[in-house]
C-alpha cells in the first residue's frame, strides 16, 4: 500500500507539494502519450449523435493543437506504469468559435471559454451533456469577469484520485505561473469532482463558483497569478 504525504504549499512558484508514493510518478507528457491521454476520456458514456471514432479523433486534436502545442500536460502513471490521470493547462483565449471540435473533446477544456472571443451562449455549439449543461452560460459570464490566462482541467480515470492528491496538479499550477507571461491573467481551474476541488482548495485555489448541489463542478482561481499579471 502506498503512502501519501502532502505539504501544503507556500506562496512561491518553486514550491513543491511533497507527495511519498510508491505507485505514482509525475512528468510532463510528451507528443507520443496523447492517444493514452485521449483514452481516459473515452472510459465514460460517449455524448449523444457523437460516433466514437469521431470523438477519438476531436479528443485527440484538442490534446495535440490546445494542450500540446499551446500549453502544457501533465501526467500520472498508475500502478500498472500506465497512464491514469492528466492535467491540461491551455491558454484561455486559444478556446474559440472557430475550433468547433474542441467541443467533442475534452468536456472540461470545451467548458473554459475565453472571456471575450465566446460571446454568445451557443458559441460552443451546443453545452456538454450531463449535469454540466444547466451551468454553461453561468460558466461563461463567470470567465468573462476573471478574464483568465491559463485555465486548468484534470483528466482522470474514475476512482484514481480519491484522496484529493494535488501532486498532478501542483506541476501544472507551477508551470503556469513560470509562464504567466505567455497567457497574462489569473490562472483558473475547473474541476468536474469533490477531490479535484479538494486538491485545488489544497493548493490555495480560491472558490469563484460553485453550481448546484447536484453538481460537482467548481471553478476556482489562483490568487498568487493574479499578482502576475502585468497591467
Amino acid at each position: 500500500m502506498s503512502t501519501s504525504i502532502f505539504a501544503r504549499p507556500g506562496a512561491g512558484a518553486d514550491d513543491d507539494v511533497t507527495v511519498l508514493s510508491e505507485r505514482a510518478s509525475i512528468r510532463q507528457a510528451g507528443l507520443a502519450d496523447i492517444p493514452a491521454i485521449a483514452r481516459i476520456t473515452q472510459e465514460g458514456p460517449a455524448p449523444q449523435d457523437i460516433e466514437p471514432e469521431m470523438l477519438a479523433r476531436a479528443t485527440r486534436l484538442v490534446l495535440t493543437h490546445l494542450a500540446f502545442e499551446h500549453g502544457s500536460l501533465w501526467v500520472q502513471n498508475g500502478p500498472d506504469g500506465t497512464i491514469a490521470r492528466a492535467v491540461a493547462a491551455v491558454p484561455a483565449h486559444k478556446l474559440t468559435r472557430e475550433q468547433p471540435a474542441h467541443r467533442h473533446g475534452v468536456p472540461q477544456l470545451s467548458l473554459l471559454g475565453a472571456p471575450g472571443a465566446v460571446p454568445e451562449r451557443d458559441a460552443l455549439a451546443g453545452p456538454p451533456a450531463g449535469p454540466a449543461a444547466a451551468m454553461v452560460g453561468d460558466l461563461l459570464g463567470e470567465l468573462r469577469a476573471v478574464a483568465p490566462g491559463w485555465a486548468l482541467a484534470e483528466i482522470s480515470k474514475a476512482a484514481l484520485n480519491e484522496e484529493g492528491d494535488p501532486a498532478l496538479l501542483s506541476a501544472a499550477l507551477r508551470w503556469a505561473r513560470a509562464h504567466a507571461a505567455e497567457a497574462p491573467g489569473p490562472i483558473v481551474v475547473l474541476a468536474d469532482t469533490v477531490p479535484e476541488r479538494a486538491a485545488a482548495q489544497w493548493l490555495g485555489f480560491v472558490e469563484r463558483r460553485a453550481w448546484a448541489a447536484d453538481s460537482t463542478w467548481w471553478l476556482g482561481i489562483d490568487p498568487e497569478s493574479t499578482q502576475l499579471v502585468v497591467a
